[in-house]
């Protein structure tokens, strides 16, 4: 399995879009099939096997996306760029390996990872068929599931737990096999939540992600228009779309990763102050560069590479959804800028976007509006 920080594409670094490369890839297979008279159900899973069959999280689409696709580099375009994970924002968390990171691609000029793709072909997959009532990879999810039980019960040396997770797993492919238990109703959006809550999301990662969820339910349909297509060509363009960009289609995290992401924006990342009178006047417009003091994010304001005419001194408060996922961030505390000062309170609508108040004096609020962007 595969995060993405689709911000952390260096400003240098020119992407080429690969739309073309994948449409022509999964036209070229179509074609084949054809020729071998693969069409309808036939088809579907002449594609999955070659898309989205992984052997083990990844799909092979990714594997493809990483060894064939150009890559970028500054000054050099290219149709891919691997970040470095300790530029990321998932620095300092588990998800900080270099396998770990999917490509950045721009795909029908929408900048995204690759495992989006990925998850295209793979859970679009099952969505198609559990949606028919079918499910041909029951045993797959199932091992998918225990082998990351298995996994936590041995980074928290909870030994015993390893078999645990093992033999519970065989006892649910064996009673599903032998029909003393049936698959369950299929709601959809249950069925997506549950795999970002599990093994292709929280319990694996720490990372919620809904663009991947959009990714999945582009490829039921792909599937479904796949298994009704007769003749011609047939384009990712008709299925992709912003939805499928994270700093978009926002990530919710786990407390710890997301604490720990936050603290990689605000630190790591170039953010500018912009407030504004209840006018509408421009008052301050000025580079901001956090330092982390004890529980608060401390700023200089600065603008044009000038010296520091002002200061910030933020305190956090995460935002959590009813399963206590950090989806956003508060920010409140005193602001100075050439020798006035009050205080300030934002919060954020996306990773990248930080909205709210200033005040002066006491208040938070009598100013104006302002906004912390980058």
């Amino acid at each position: 399995m595969a995060e993405v920080d689709d911000d952390a594409l260096p400003a240098s670094v020119k992407l080429v879009d690969c739309l073309p490369d994948l449409d022509n890839l999964l036209n070229r297979h179509i074609s084949s099939a054809r020729w071998d008279g693969i069409t309808g159900e036939e088809l579907v899973e002449y594609i999955f096997d070659l898309f989205g069959d992984a052997p083990n999280i990844d799909a092979p689409i990714e594997t493809w996306i990483k060894s064939n696709l150009p890559k970028a580099s500054p000054g050099t375009p290219g149709k891919q760029f691997q970040a470095d994970p300790k530029k990321t924002k998932y620095r300092n968390t588990l998800k900080a390996g270099s396998n770990s990171m999917a490509s950045i691609i721009l795909c029908n000029r929408i900048l995204m990872g690759g495992d989006k793709v990925g998850h295209f072909f793979q859970l679009g997959y099952r969505i198609y068929h559990r949606k028919k009532g079918n499910n041909p990879t029951h045993t797959r999810e199932v091992i998918e599931d225990q082998s990351i039980a298995a996994w936590r019960a041995y980074k928290n040396y909870e030994f015993g737990k390893i078999s645990d997770a093992i033999l519970d797993g065989g006892a649910r492919i064996i009673a599903r096999k032998t029909g003393v238990t049936s698959p369950p109703k299929f709601v959809q959006t249950q069925w997506n939540h549950g795999k970002e809550m599990g093994s292709f999301g929280i319990r694996a990662t720490g990372v919620y992600s809904p663009a991947d969820i959009a990714a999945n339910n582009a490829g039921a349909r792909f599937y479904t228009d796949l298994a009704k297509l007769k003749g011609g060509k047939i384009s990712l363009a008709r299925y992709i779309d912003r939805t499928w960009n994270e700093s978009v289609n926002c990530n919710k995290y786990a407390a710890n990763v997301g604490t720990r992401v936050w603290e990689n924006l605000l630190l790591h990342r170039n953010w500018v102050l912009q407030m504004d009178t209840a006018s509408h006047d421009r008052k301050v417009h000025a580079n901001c560069t956090f330092l982390k003091k004890a529980n608060t994010f401390e700023a200089a304001l600065s603008i044009l590479g000038k010296p520091p005419e002002g200061s910030l001194t933020l305190s956090p408060v995460y935002k959590k959804d009813a399963k206590g996922l950090i989806e956003g961030i508060t920010l409140s505390g005193p602001w100075s800028y050439k020798g006035e000062s009050g205080l300030m309170t934002i919060k954020s609508s996306r990773e990248c976007w930080i909205k709210g108040t200033w005040g002066t004096g006491q208040s938070n609020q009598n100013g104006g509006d302002c906004l912390l962007f980058m």
